[in-house]
């Protein structure tokens, strides 16, 4: 069956593409004018709501690095096992050395320098204010304002005091770490045993006292110390575990204030520049997008791509997306320009220009063709979908939950990665598409090779096999990354249906769907498909992850009716029965599959929790769905608007009551409701869904769809590069409005909230680099339909 066919439009000659060409540059310029205001609005408060991204008054710089790694190296082996497994599990254990009688110089060093740090703002504010008080005495300036510097200093100073437990010693460290040391010191100069755990444990927590360990407190209570002769001076109060755990909590705290210093100051800059930095980043990518339709750019325009967003991750600080445990890592450490580029940026400058020199070399053997755009509105919609979004994130961050006022900050990383991978994508998509064509080919002789080889062992048994060998593999290696596993559900089912649709098309498939009987006929046909969806659902029930199973499962269905559609089609020769039935069971599959969610769904604990949740919203034990609803009937008809949403309700209590703290990710129709209203809502939703059609629309007057494609000046039987790649796209525009469907019912509790993303308006890593990369399959059409 062509794949016009499947998308609803006939075969035609493509027509010039210079008018839709500007067309599209003209919507994408209107787009970013329309949303940059809203962008505006909210850099009017750069500190949020209750001033959360403003600075404490003093932070402590200059904190040593990490001691507890070489102190695992050099006496883990020596501490008990309880100690030695929570502070040395990725350390190497030496045993060569004695067990410690002193602290070792570099402890030494390191509580002297944490000293140093502490003291250091003290001494600087104590300068500042000598400096003042002398311009006091001596007239100079305006005394009342000399005054006023005076006593803000002294106000910073006193809680800077307290909080760090400061003393009024020259030199001292925070008293608990003070204590925790001379403690320490003390117990390991009495001696002790040699066979004795004591003073390895003791040794070992204070430098997890001084590193700011999270199990310094835990441990300091459970396990065995030595006890000191005496204690110092001003220590009477506490016990050497007190101390220990006292003194990981201040430096923890002080580590802590130095990270959020940071990242309020990024925040800060980020309110006041991400509109400029949206706009530029989309104007950015349009260009992008527009040169990789050129002839022959597919190294040189990765180069470019690559290079373009290395430069905006350094102007613009962006953080890098893969940071672990959520550290800012930003694409240069300090605000001045001329910072030295993080590492990751330097890595994709040196990528971009290996691929620079051996371009000229990979262009001559990687032949490729002009392309032309997909869709005018293609581009387009895609700025107005992350402009909400980004819109969104930055009023959740500056007036939303405080635990995620960070929110936008972490997901600026994530568009930046989704328009490097949208913009490499585009420029590759034809060599790409050739070599997934070629190694989906060599799979499926191998594979045909070893059914011949096992001879008189039936083909089924052994597909089941495998399939059942596959799904327990990727259950053991990932079943702790639900994100990573739903993405590679959908990219394994996304390119098995098209590898299916794909070779469907030959004429070969339909001498397969004539042959037999009937039931036979159909069951050979279809049964490469079913493998495929049968190794994705298994995947899922493996991994537990519900959400991704039930679009899976709307979107298989889809493949499924359109596959026994195509041999109804090739085998009668009656199209519109054929359409007929592909509908009919599609809506069969759709009920049959909400059905056994309901009846099914109380055997998986979530799912029986959105169960009940939905059924009584009020009454269950998770409120979610209860707050969701009643944001929506209290937003005004035309939504609060950016900066006046009351994203914590209006309850004096401590916390955020007010809607879910993943309003934007499993919420998101939510979102748009309160910030903008039920109206301009529904046209996002609707407009994304018409949007996703329009991107696969034409993709049907450049290609059949079929391996073969007959060229009619010359007669030649040619290989159609772009069929494979527009079925990847018709699938993965299937798949992704059922994900915006199920998103959308579950916010108005038409059926569970499944915890899935609204596309492209949602920031999720995972979620929207996957679908960029996908969306720069689609973006572009092969001019011919062949290379």
């Amino acid at each position: 069956m062509e794949l016009a066919n499947a998308v609803g439009v006939a075969p035609a000659t493509a027509s010039a593409t210079r008018g839709p060409a500007f067309v599209e540059s003209v919507l994408a310029v209107i787009a970013v004018a329309a949303l940059l205001p809203s962008f505006l609005r909210l850099a009017a408060d750069d500190h949020g709501r209750d001033r959360r991204f403003a600075d404490a008054a003093i932070t402590v710089g200059g904190l040593p690095d990490a001691v507890l790694p070489s102190l695992c190296a050099s006496y883990g082996a020596f501490a008990e096992p309880t100690v030695r497994d929570r502070l040395c599990r990725r350390s190497e254990l030496r045993t060569s050395r004695a067990p410690p009688d002193a602290i070792p110089a570099p402890v030494a060093e390191a509580y002297a320098q944490a000293a140093r740090a502490f003291r250091r703002p003290l001494a600087v504010a104590e300068a500042r204010r000598a400096e003042l008080r002398l311009q006091q005495r001596e007239g100079l300036g305006d005394l009342l304002g000399l005054g006023n510097a005076i006593a803000a200093i002294d106000a910073d100073l006193r809680p800077y005091r307290d909080r760090y437990m400061l003393g009024a010693g020259e030199g001292a460290a925070p008293l608990p770490l003070a204590c925790a040391f001379e403690l320490v010191r003390a117990s390991l100069a009495r001696g002790t045993a040699e066979k004795d755990v004591a003073p390895a444990n003791a040794l070992l927590v204070l430098g997890a006292a001084l590193d700011g360990h999270g199990a310094t407190s835990a441990l300091a209570s459970l396990a065995l110390f030595p006890r000191a002769p005496w204690p110092p001076p001003g220590c009477s109060t506490f016990a050497l575990p007190d101390a220990l755990a006292a003194g990981a909590m201040v430096m923890a705290d002080a580590r802590q204030a130095r990270v959020e210093a940071a990242k309020n100051e990024a925040m800060r800059a980020l309110l006041r520049t991400a509109g400029w930095q949206w706009a530029a980043g989309m104007l950015a990518g349009l260009v992008l997008v527009k040169l990789s339709r050129g002839r022959r750019v597919a190294f040189a325009g990765t180069a470019l791509a690559l290079t373009v967003w290395a430069a905006a991750a350094w102007l613009g600080r962006v953080p890098w997306p893969f940071a672990a445990d959520r550290a800012f890592l930003p694409g240069r450490d300090e605000v001045a320009l001329n910072t030295a580029p993080a590492p990751f940026v330097l890595a994709l400058a040196g990528t971009a220009l290996a691929i620079l020199l051996a371009s000229p070399w990979l262009s001559k053997r990687l032949q490729t063709v002009p392309q032309t755009l997909a869709s005018r509105v293609g581009y387009p919609g895609l700025i107005v979908a992350t402009g909400l979004g980004w819109l969104l994130l930055l009023d959740l961050s500056a007036n939303g939950n405080f635990n995620n006022r960070y929110l936008a900050l972490y997901h600026h990383g994530h568009l930046w990665l989704g328009m490097l991978a949208l913009t490499v994508v585009a420029f590759v998509r034809q060599p790409a598409g050739r070599a997934l064509a070629r190694a989906l080919s060599t799979s499926g002789a191998l594979a045909e090779r070893v059914r011949h080889r096992l001879g008189s062992l039936p083909t089924m048994a052994v597909a089941a096999v495998a399939m059942t060998v596959f799904v327990a593999a990727v259950g053991a290696l990932f079943s702790n990354v639900p994100q990573l596993t739903s993405e590679i559900g959908r990219a394994w089912l996304i390119v098995g249906a098209s590898w299916f649709f794909f070779l469907r098309g030959d004429p070969l498939a339909e001498r397969l769907a004539r042959r037999g009987g009937s039931l036979v006929s159909l069951a050979r046909y279809v049964a490469p498909l079913l493998a495929v969806v049968g190794v994705l659902v298994g995947v899922q029930l493996v991994t537990r992850d519900m959400g991704p199973l039930l679009i899976a499962s709307y979107g298989a269905g889809a493949f499924v009716a359109a596959a026994v559609a195509m041999w109804w089609q090739q085998r009668t020769g009656t199209q519109p029965t054929a359409f007929v039935l592909a509908v009919a069971m599609f809506v069969a599959w759709i009920f049959a599959t909400t059905f056994g969610l309901f009846e099914l769904g109380a055997f998986h604990e979530v799912t029986a929790g959105r169960l009940e949740n939905l059924a009584a919203p009020l009454a269950s034990a998770n409120d979610q769905l209860a707050l969701v609803t009643w944001f929506q009937r209290a937003a005004p008809a035309d939504g609060f608007g950016l900066g006046a949403v009351p994203w914590c309700g209006y309850a004096g209590a401590l916390g955020c009551p007010g809607v879910p703290a993943q309003i934007q990710s499993d919420y998101t129709l939510t979102a748009l409701v309160g910030a903008f209203g039920w109206t301009a809502a529904w046209a996002a939703t609707i407009g994304c869904a018409l949007w996703l059609h329009r991107l696969i629309r034409h993709h049907g007057r450049v290609t059949r769809g079929e391996p073969r494609l007959i060229v009619a000046a010359s007669g030649r039987v040619v290989n159609d590069d772009q069929a494979l790649l527009s079925w990847l796209a018709v699938t993965w525009v299937v798949l992704t409005l059922c994900q915006l469907a199920v998103t959308v019912a579950g916010n108005l509790a038409v059926l569970p909230l499944t915890g899935v993303t609204f596309p492209f308006v949602s920031f999720g890593m995972t979620s929207l680099v996957g679908n960029m990369a996908l969306l720069g399959l689609a973006i572009n059409v092969n001019r011919g339909g062949h290379g």
